[in-house]
């Protein structure tokens, strides 16, 4: 499944290639195809972004025009659970995210960003420890997904 979600992933990033040379539509269609209806964002800060928000978001860096996406690692930790770690290029501003996602039916349903900033990683190794978290968080999401189906096999 997180091939799938992979290649989804790709697609959509290859949306921001600095260019703004991808209709909406079709900028809809990727962003569909990538993220569940029930998706939920969790930013370092502690804010929850819905679905709907995450795409105007998406949305209007992309008609920005000048904003260029890449993947720096995608890596598979758990059971349906990804760590992804993205480079955004705006202008002259540089920074990465790093998420840890949770997957279902091919579809992110959940993401939590991971706070790598140094002023947060003072005294403990914050981003290890909050990838870990995520990760008993995804196992606790499809704990209870599988909780809900009369057979999961």
């Amino acid at each position: 499944m997180s091939y799938q979600f992979e290649l989804a992933l790709r697609w959509y990033i290859a949306a921001f290639d600095g260019t703004n040379n991808i209709s909406p539509a079709k900028f809809k269609s990727r962003f569909d195809n990538l993220y569940h209806k029930d998706f939920t964002f969790i930013a370092k800060d502690g804010m929850t972004l819905t679905r709907e928000q995450v795409y105007e978001r998406e949305a209007s860096k992309l008609a920005n025009g000048w904003t260029k996406v890449t993947l720096i690692h995608f890596r598979k930790i758990g059971l349906d659970c990804i760590d992804v770690k993205l480079g955004l290029v705006n202008g002259k501003e540089e920074r990465t995210i790093r998420a840890v996602t949770t997957i279902t039916a091919r579809q992110a349903v959940t993401s939590k960003e991971i706070d790598e900033s140094p002023a947060s990683n003072h005294f403990i190794l914050t981003p290890t420890s909050a990838v870990m978290a995520a990760k008993c968080a995804n196992a606790v999401y499809k704990w209870k997904e599988f909780g809900t189906f009369q057979t999961n096999m």
